[in-house]
């Protein structure tokens, strides 16, 4: 049973501080001030980088067209698979009580403390899974779900169904939305572009082991006038 918990975080891929989001480029940016004690995450090997691929999307194609498929492939960025509080408690109570707890739980908790666990943890989980499909503030510049929408009966599976695995790696390549996707400002064709055309290049990443090449390929077959290359990036 525990193996279809799906926490309500997930594992972060590290940031790149490198390139800069179309979106953030033109704000003014603050005054250095006084250097302080660096955060953990500025040190090497802190972000577990082997866990994540970053990817560069280049799209490049007529104007107006490129307007549309950056329209097109904004969304929430992430997929509304349905939420069942009650697995999610009985998976985590599971958890809590059972082989996968730690020493300290298991010696801490009893029964009745695992089952508030549960609930509780059950509680956050339905609070931020609403959250998230009422989030509109900040939409993903590239939602794998808005260019190649998960069906209805896919969805009803649930998120670790092996169906819907199954279904995701083979339409997109991987089993998980793109993380930090970001619009790059500043990143060219790498060559002259017909009159009228111009670039876009988007970053994100991915778990490793997992390549969207699938989805990329279901892009080029939707706008066949564009072009489409993913490559992908050294962490290094």
């Amino acid at each position: 049973m525990t193996e279809n918990l799906r926490f309500p975080w997930a594992d972060l891929p590290p940031a790149r501080v490198d390139e800069t989001p179309d979106d953030i480029a033109d704000q003014p940016q603050p005054s250095r001030g006084r250097r302080g004690r660096r955060p953990l995450s500025a040190w090497r090997g802190t972000t577990q980088a082997g866990q994540w691929q970053w990817w560069h999307l280049l799209v490049h194609g007529p104007g107006q067209a490129v307007d549309d498929f950056a329209a097109a492939a904004r969304g929430p960025g992430l997929v509304p698979w349905p939420f069942d509080g009650e697995r999610v408690e009985e998976d985590m109570f599971a958890l809590a009580i059972g082989d996968g707890a730690s020493e300290h739980t298991r010696r801490g908790l009893s029964i009745e403390g695992c089952r508030i666990l549960a609930r509780q943890f059950r509680d956050a989980a339905e609070t931020r899974h609403a959250r998230n499909l009422m989030r509109t503030d900040r939409p993903c510049v590239l939602d794998f779900h808005a260019l190649v929408p998960v069906p209805p009966a896919i969805l009803r599976l649930g998120a670790t169904h092996p169906d819907a695995v199954s279904w995701l790696l083979r339409h997109w390549g991987t089993a998980e939305v793109p993380r930090d996707a970001r619009r790059l400002v500043g990143r060219k064709a790498g060559r002259r572009l017909p009159g009228g055309h111009r670039p876009v290049v988007y970053g994100f990443f991915t778990p490793r082991a997992e390549v969207p090449e699938p989805l990329v390929a279901a892009l080029r077959t939707r706008w066949p006038d564009m072009t489409f290359v993913l490559s992908r990036q050294d962490m290094t």
